[in-house]
């Protein structure tokens, strides 16, 4: 339960960050921190939090195998469902270029943090 918490309540707000405040940066786009952003949070939420609870899920999944890069897989699968929101868009043809892959590290990031944060301290230590 406390992994689908962290992943509900921390994994939209940082996929928004990821996309507002450093994707939009590396695509030359100056970025703005600016407070009137905070009006859209909600609609980060609305966007993000199906994708993050898939994470979650899967997440968990590879918790209970004691799969050893749970990190990384669950930040792959991430990056799958980072598209989820735009997927009708991709479907349509509205959305293409090399730049829609991108999109992707709008859910992998949030992925491996909350992955990584839902893991600390529940990890066996290293013999």
């Amino acid at each position: 339960m406390r992994r689908f918490l962290i992943f509900a309540i921390l994994g939209p707000p940082l996929g928004f960050v990821t996309l507002f405040w450093g994707l939009l940066g590396a695509l030359g786009e100056p970025p703005t921190i600016d407070a009137g952003q905070i009006v859209l949070l909600p609609m980060a939420y609305a966007l993000g939090l199906v994708p993050a609870l898939i994470a979650a899920a899967f997440d968990e999944y590879l918790a209970r195998r004691g799969t050893p890069a749970r990190i990384l897989w669950t930040a792959l699968l991430s990056c799958l469902t980072g598209f989820l929101p735009i997927l009708t868009s991709v479907i349509a043809g509205n959305v293409h270029g090399p730049y829609v892959l991108a999109f992707g590290l709008v859910g992998a990031v949030p992925g491996a943090i909350c992955a990584w944060l839902s893991g600390a301290g529940t990890e066996p230590a290293p013999r």
